[in-house]
């Protein structure tokens, strides 16, 4: 029920020629029941939290200060599918929760279980008081942990609000989306079966998204590895080795104390 590109929620009547993509049928529309998560309510509450998240990526708060001020609309969080979670009413059988509306609160939930697990039933220690979540995301989620999560948050009333969602842009392979469904993806136990670890370290870490979408490709991956892993700092890791055994018999030695030059 939204945009892959921008995030931004679509309503099925708007789409033009909407068809399945499985079997080619056009959908049809019929009137159903269902319960809102009122975002109205909150719209000017989020929008005074967000513009006191300073220390956010300017992205994240572009995003969501540009997504409130084109005014919220109240969001359904009930579908009619047999699979998910059953909304727990009499009278509502065969309805389940929306994902993105119970899939955050398995933050919350996570936590409890968690406690209770450990003999601990403090879970709140988590939540309140003087600690800091961070919600480390991609871009396509903004919306769920700077809008909807922190709505469902305040309605609460008594639970410490997201610190940071430091989103990161999109990781594209070989120039085309990453998707798992359609198996578009580098699966880690294929990976680890032919190569080590840390090139693909090396590469995630110089080559994140922070800013803007980037590129995983094999050649840039092998051309990385060879020329800055293994030539440059390869060679650095051996001339430091080298001198090392050679004038310090292989110890590194006591620092001395530093002087002017």
């Amino acid at each position: 029920d939204q945009c892959d590109d921008c995030g931004k929620p679509i309503n099925p009547v708007e789409l033009i020629d909407p068809r399945c993509r499985h079997c080619g049928a056009t959908p049809q529309f019929k009137d159903s029941e269902h319960f809102f998560l009122k975002l109205t309510a909150f719209q000017d509450r989020l929008l005074a939290w967000v513009k006191q998240q300073t220390h956010w990526r300017q992205d994240v708060l572009n995003f969501t200060t540009r997504y409130l001020e084109e005014g919220l609309k109240d969001r359904a969080i009930t579908r009619d599918i047999d699979w998910g979670i059953p909304l727990p009413l009499d009278g509502f059988e065969g309805k389940c929760l929306y994902v993105w509306f119970e899939a955050v609160i398995g933050y919350l939930s996570a936590t409890k279980e968690w406690a209770k697990s450990r003999g601990n039933e403090e879970w709140r220690s988590f939540w309140q008081g003087d600690v800091k979540s961070y919600y480390f995301i991609g871009k396509d989620n903004i919306v769920f942990h700077t809008i909807i999560w922190p709505a469902m948050l305040m309605g609460y009333g008594e639970l410490n609000l997201p610190y940071d969602v430091p989103a990161n842009e999109f990781l594209t392979i070989e120039g085309r989306r990453l998707s798992t469904s359609r198996n578009w993806a580098v699966w880690l136990p294929d990976y680890l079966s032919r190569y080590d670890p840390d090139p693909l370290r090396y590469l995630l870490s110089i080559n994140m998204p922070e800013t803007g979408d980037s590129d995983f490709s094999w050649r840039e991956f092998i051309r990385r590895n060879n020329n800055e892993l293994v030539a440059t700092y390869g060679n650095l890791v051996h001339r430091v080795l080298a001198f090392t055994y050679r004038s310090f018999d292989g110890c590194v030695p006591a620092p001395g104390e530093l002087d002017a030059r």
